[in-house]
This record gives C-alpha cells, structure tokens and sequence, in this order.
C-alpha cells in the first residue's frame, strides 16, 4: 500500500469518527426526547427548550372544527380534523426563567406533513413543533385553545390585523405565546392585546378559549380588533361568541338565531357561515355533565364526536357542519343533500389516503384539570381507553 492511500485512509476514518462524535452530540444536545409511541398517531414527548416562531401557520392551509367548554375544574375539547396518517404528540414543555416561560403540557401536530410517519419527520420540525400546540395547560393553571371561525362573514379583516405596530404573531402560535408567558386567564389577555394577531387557516380565522380557575374568556378578532369577553356560556364551538346587539361588532350579525329551520333560544348571534351550531346546542343542553369530574367532562365531549355528523340517524342532524360556499346558516335542509351525501359516501370508505377531500373524525379528547394541571386524553375517538400526565411530574 503506497503512503498516500494509507494516509487517505487514515484521514477518511479520522473524518469519520469526527462526524459520528459530532452527530452523536447533536443527538445528546437536542432539546427533546425521542418520540415515545404512546398508541397510533399518538406519541410523547418532553423539551427542555425549542426555537419560538410566531409566523408559525403561515405554511399550514388546512382547516378544522372542533369543539370546547368549561365547567368549573373542568376544561374540555375536542380537535376536529381529515382522516389521515398525521402523528398527534402530547408535548411537556418546561419552564425557561430568563425568557419569562412557564412549563406546560398540551397537544400538537406538524400538520405540513399530510399522511407522513413520525419516521419521516426531521429534527428541524421536531424542534418547532411546540409552535403547533392546539391546546394546552401551563403552571399556572392556564388553559386554551383554538377553533375555527368563518372569516368570511367579516370580509376576512379578522384575518388581517389586531392591532398595527405592535409584534407581529400568527394566530395559529398564539396557544403557545399564552402557555408560555400567562400567569393567569386575564393575563393572557392582555398577552394577545399587545400582539398584532394576524392569519387563520386558510379561508377561516381563529379564535381562542382561555381559562384559569377563576374565569373563562372566549376571544376572537372581530373588526380588526380584539374582543374578549368573560360572560360568554363557556362555550366555544365554530361560530363567533362575542357578537351582541348594541355593539360596534354587530354589522355582520345574521337576524335571529334561526340555522337550518330550527331555533335555538339562548344563543349568541348567528352569522351567515356559523358551523357547529348543533354541537353549541348539546354542549349546552348537557352542560352540567362537565363539572362533575374529568370523566364527565370526556363523557360531555363524547357527545359531539365529529363522526357523529355522517350518521343519518344523528338528531337534530348536524347541518351546519356544511355551512361553505353557498350554504349558509340560512339554507333549507334540501340544500344540503347533495354536500351531506358525498361527504357520507367518503365517510362509508374509511380510507385515509383520500387528499385533500378526506372525512373528519375527533383527533383527540383532552380534558385539564385546571387545580391540579392534569390532562386526560382519548385519542381518535376511542372512548373505551384514556390516557393521563400531570404536569408536574
């Protein structure tokens, strides 16, 4: 052998024993766990720290619906989204004194990665997936999360600005902004206040219920302006809350509480596109349920499971879950046969390779403890297994 292919050599197993020692560092110095699988699509992990990005949502255009209460202790919901491979991760996040953070625990996805393992997700996506948190509870006993609303009955300005000058944040990291800085439900408030909020999913915007022990707000931008308001039903589902007669926000309101033929009496304001009015409906008729412990709570949530809305023997039917395009909350329930049956027929393949048109199920069942910061889960509306975390622990 010549001295310079044995010195090649040497150099080559230099070069890689380097690149090993430094990869294996990086694995030991990453900010978070491996993903341990907790059951399919659902995995946890734990960081000790990850990289904020409040422009977070500007690369996700898919939608959801979803459902939310509080009752006393009791913080419910339910993410609503497409059948599809999309791994779920319980993530703990812990406190960061000297950026002013609080740990929490709560729920994300990387919702870019339609039908993509956990295998297949990179470490850069691992590492801002907190970013993608949906809901949540932090230390302090602050929980929130976030819905859906049509921002097309406000000419999208709910989706523009809150407030020119101030940050700039996307809606979708606005979870994880009030997780992280909250020490109590007026606080986060005043958190969001002082934020431009801006963006929403696609053609719907967002807006948020945030808790602590003592008071619920519902809050949405309204107007290019933050509404937040504490004396709401505690219910949020997919319609604006904090539209009232005698309000500069009434210009949108739709007459009446009238959806799809029927009334409902006791109701915030409709406006044309309102989604999930039938859902609204259940969890206030069985509200009571939600106080009684975290299983009542999970049982309360049950009853509006998404799937419920492909059953035609679901009463009342659930209409308003089609309220897009040319259906509004207006439309006779002829109008909606054509939109229900596709939607029943895809429902009836259970095929989760369907994009971008797939049919919806529960992703996941959380209820917090808001005095204990517990969490308890059912994942794809298996109601038959739970799982539980504190916080603390």
């Amino acid at each position: 052998m010549s001295i310079f292919k044995k010195e090649f050599r040497l150099f080559v197993s230099a070069l890689m024993a380097f690149c090993f020692t430094v990869c294996v560092s990086a694995a030991q110095a990453a900010p978070f766990t491996a993903p341990e699988k907790l059951a399919d699509y659902l995995y946890y992990m734990e960081y000790t720290d990850y990289v904020p990005d409040l422009t977070t949502g500007e690369k996700v255009k898919t939608g959801f619906a979803c459902s939310a209460v509080r009752n006393g202790n009791f913080y419910g919901r339910n993410l609503d989204l497409d059948y599809s491979d999309v791994p779920e991760f319980v993530i703990k996040v812990a406190a960061k004194e000297s950026e002013g953070r609080y740990a929490s625990i709560g729920l994300a996805a990387i919702l870019t990665l339609k039908s993509k393992g956990v295998g297949n997700v990179s470490e850069a996506e691992l590492l801002a997936m907190p970013n993608l948190t949906f809901d949540g509870i932090n230390e302090n006993g602050v929980a929130m999360n976030c819905n859906v609303a049509p921002a097309t009955d406000l000419d999208f300005a709910t989706t523009i600005s809150t407030n020119y000058g101030k940050p700039r944040i996307h809606a979708v990291a606005v979870v994880r902004y009030v997780l992280d800085h909250a020490k109590s439900a007026a606080h986060g408030v005043e958190l969001m206040k002082n934020m431009d909020i801006y963006g929403g999913y696609g053609s719907w915007g967002l807006h948020w219920m945030l808790s602590d022990e003592k008071e619920t707000y519902i809050i949405e931008c309204i107007d290019g302006k933050l509404v937040a308001r504490n004396d709401t039903d505690n219910i949020m589902t997919n319609f604006y809350v904090n539209y009232a007669a005698n309000t500069p926000y009434a210009k949108h309101m739709k007459a009446g509480q009238t959806a799809v033929g029927k009334t409902y009496k006791g109701f915030p304001v409709l406006t044309p596109h309102a989604c999930g009015v039938e859902r609204y409906a259940i969890l206030k008729e069985h509200y009571a349920e939600g106080a009684k412990s975290a299983e009542g709570m999970a049982s309360l949530m049950e009853r509006v499971k998404y799937t419920q809305t492909y059953e035609a023997s679901t009463e009342p039917f659930w209409y308003t879950e089609y309220t897009v395009g040319d259906l509004t909350a207006a439309s006779a329930p002829a109008d909606f046969k054509a939109k229900i049956q596709a939607n029943m027929d895809t429902y009836k393949l259970h095929d989760r390779n369907i994009q971008p048109d797939n049919f919806w199920l529960t992703w996941h069942t959380a209820v917090y403890d808001l005095a204990n910061r517990t969490l308890r889960l059912n994942i794809q509306e298996d109601y038959a297994k739970h799982y539980d975390f504190k916080l603390g622990e």
